[in-house]
């Protein structure tokens, strides 16, 4: 489900008279985004990808009108994926391309690839499962109705300090904007807090060794919030 922009247009325009609603929908997308990339807050487990024998680059599709601001977490038949940088990953296996086994490590390629190495040795239908952290795209017309709901009172002040903010028109009143982004800022801050149940890049993989209780070497697991709706 998603809400449109548009709906909260009754909550920005009497605060910028005169100004048209394209232009006010348009700062509250922008607001939107701006809070998705800076706290993470919609995040989605996008539809599961095969593995496909000998090829180490796939595909990922995201909602429509959204776009992969980055991979949080990437699993291969249930066991969790290391993420790591293209230059690091050459340093621990030199030829990666070609080397097939159980896939250990992914990079983030683009907003709709990844790489992952070893390569998979042999097809596994939905092998790979995403979850991301989404943004909507600049030419969304909605976003998902939890953000837009749960971060209302936020998009509005982001929406209100890009409007009051603009040079040379009639609506135009820079100490509220001030105002406005400081509430804006202060929010997105809050709304970090809230979303940081499971950071992206990290992988909780803990060695033990020579504590007590516990034995040597070393497992992997995810702690998901499944408290958090996000």
């Amino acid at each position: 489900m998603a809400i449109q922009y548009e709906a909260l247009l009754p909550e920005v325009l009497p605060h910028v008279p005169g100004c048209l609603d394209s232009t006010a929908e348009k700062a509250i997308r922008s607001a939107t985004i701006d809070l998705c990339e800076r706290a993470g807050v919609y995040r989605k487990e996008l539809d599961k990808v095969s593995a496909v024998a000998n090829t180490f680059q796939y595909d990922f599709d995201a909602p429509t009108g959204t776009t992969v601001h980055r991979i949080e977490w990437i699993t291969f038949e249930g066991e969790e994926l290391e993420p790591i940088s293209s230059t690091l990953l050459e340093q621990r296996i030199r030829k990666w391309r070609e080397e097939t086994g159980q896939p250990e490590y992914y990079v983030q390629q683009s907003s709709t690839s990844f790489y992952v190495a070893p390569v998979p040795a042999s097809n596994s239908s939905l092998a790979f499962q995403v979850r991301a952290i989404l943004k909507p795209t600049h030419t969304s017309s909605a976003c998902d109705n939890d953000v837009m709901n749960n971060y209302r009172d936020t998009i509005v002040n982001g929406a209100l300090f890009r409007l009051l903010r603009m040079p040379n028109v009639s609506w135009s009143d820079m100490n509220a904007a001030g105002v406005y982004g400081s509430l804006f800022t202060q929010d997105v801050v809050r709304a970090e807090q809230d979303a940081r149940g499971a950071n992206v890049g990290v992988y909780r993989k803990v060695s033990y060794g020579g504590i007590q209780g516990a034995k040597s070497g070393s497992w992997r697991r995810r702690t998901r919030d499944y408290g958090n709706k996000y």
